[in-house]
């Protein structure tokens, strides 16, 4: 099952159930990927917003 959640909402740990994929169409996080405090950063940094995790 997954959810999409804000990525203020997002905790070291989550597991992403799909891409990050920029406005441009590169991916920048796979999905599968656990969340880190440095990736939540990251993402930030790109400006993302919503991010869909496993839950």
């Amino acid at each position: 099952m997954t959810r999409p959640i804000s990525i203020h909402a997002a905790r070291p740990g989550d597991i992403l159930a799909s891409e990050v994929i920029t406005a441009s169409g590169n991916v920048i996080m796979p999905s599968g990927l656990t969340l880190t405090d440095e990736i939540l950063e990251n993402l930030r940094l790109y400006g993302v917003y919503t991010l869909i995790i496993r839950k």
